[in-house]
């Protein structure tokens, strides 16, 4: 992953610049959020945003698209902190969780925070379209727990579960890149592509981390069943191959250079 960091880390940096000016208050439970921010933080939905504007030629990134960007981090780590506390998690990116280091309302109250500060950003990029793309993608996010909440200790049919993946995860990457398609004035050559392979990308992802042996053991305490509940674990795999030829197959319209073998790099990692 550093290898394909390394050739954004300028626009990665941006985003982390104004990630850390929100939080200069010194107090321990401030100091504590800005760790849980910056500790082993992936940033994949930037990370393949990213990727996927300069596979397209745009080597200068719009500072309204990393306020973009910036507000999908937010919202990702808000809704990782109410996470916690609906699932009872002790331990998130190999640290304890704000959860159990201080207590459920902390970290509910410091997911919040995270959300009006994304609400603060998104304000600041002026475009109305952006405000609602984000509203109802923020709506989905919700509603898509509710349902995984609501189907515990049942296994769901697999719409079920893909409606779920979709409204928990990659309705968020989607958000993201229309609202950055948008602020950067994308042509339609591309639009409707670019939304396509987001959609399958943000399946994959979640997917993937499904069946991971730590989030698939947090989930089997829980009694969330997904996909190698549903299916099988031989099965799940082959699906899994499905999505990546799929998105790659997508990917090669697209022009070639540095970042689009990035970007394939990245979706063969996931």
């Amino acid at each position: 992953m550093e290898n394909i960091k390394s050739l954004i880390i300028e626009d990665l940096n941006r985003i982390d610049k104004i990630l850390n000016s929100l939080f200069e208050n010194e107090n321990e439970v401030f100091f504590s959020l800005k760790k849980f921010l910056f500790s082993s933080n992936k940033r994949i939905r930037s990370i393949f945003t990213i990727l996927f504007l300069k596979t397209l030629g745009i080597e200068d990134i719009e500072d309204r698209a990393i306020k973009v960007l910036v507000a999908g981090e937010l919202i990702h780590n808000a809704s990782l902190l109410h996470d916690d506390v609906i699932d009872d998690s002790e331990y998130r990116r190999n640290n304890e969780t704000l959860n159990k280091l201080y207590s459920p309302k902390i970290s509910i109250l410091l997911g919040d925070l995270l959300a009006a500060y994304s609400t603060e950003i998104l304000n600041e990029i002026d475009n109305s379209e952006v405000i609602l793309i984000f509203q109802d993608c923020i709506k989905n996010m919700s509603n898509a727990e509710i349902n995984q909440f609501l189907l515990r200790n049942s296994v769901p049919a697999l719409e079920e579960y893909l409606q779920i993946c979709s409204g928990k995860t990659a309705s968020l990457f989607v958000a993201i890149i229309r609202s950055v398609l948008i602020v950067e004035n994308i042509s339609q050559e591309y639009f409707e592509k670019m939304l396509k392979v987001t959609e399958q990308y943000g399946l994959l992802y979640q997917i993937s981390n499904d069946i991971e042996k730590k989030s698939s053991e947090n989930d089997s305490k829980n009694g969330v069943h997904t996909i190698k509940d549903i299916i099988g674990i031989e099965k799940t795999n082959i699906l899994v191959d499905n999505y990546k030829e799929n998105i790659r197959r997508e990917i090669d319209e697209f022009p070639k250079n540095k970042y689009k073998n990035a970007l394939l790099e990245l979706i063969r990692r996931t």
